[in-house]
């Protein structure tokens, strides 16, 4: 005998709460960075010690594409969008910045880790719960 939750497909569920939560940590991430000039500079001093080539603008464009890609991702619009530039940002700093060590140091490991959710989600698309679910079906 199926349950009620069994007898619904819910495929979409555990995507949709990966791109929810990778869009909560996104925002998080990003908003500092726009918003306080200390932060910025703390982050630019980093990009600086890891040897990051024209290190202001890629800490902008870092802390930026954090904010945006959270808010696509946490809106569940763009989605595939906000998941590259997650990748690409995740990608930099896993293995440019902190230089690959995902399983010595834990920083490389959590960024790896949202590397891999930015995989999944690209990979996965959009799910019924999301805005792009609904801008689809507008079309159809």
């Amino acid at each position: 005998m199926e349950t009620a939750i069994q007898k619904r497909n819910n495929s979409d569920l555990p995507l949709t709460i990966l791109r929810i939560w990778l869009g909560i940590a996104f925002i998080m991430h990003g908003l500092p960075g726009i918003f306080s000039e200390d932060y910025m500079a703390g982050h630019f001093g980093m990009m600086e010690v890891y040897n990051i080539p024209a290190p202001l603008l890629m800490a902008y464009l870092s802390k930026g594409g954090e904010l945006l890609a959270g808010l696509l991702l946490l809106l569940g619009i763009f989605t595939r969008f906000g998941a590259l530039i997650v990748i690409i940002n995740m990608t930099v700093a896993t293995f440019l910045a902190m230089r690959g060590d995902i399983f010595g140091d834990f920083q490389t490991q959590m960024s790896f880790t949202y590397l891999i959710i930015g995989v999944a989600i690209l990979l996965g698309g959009i799910t019924k719960y999301s805005l792009d679910w609904l801008m689809a079906a507008r079309q159809r």
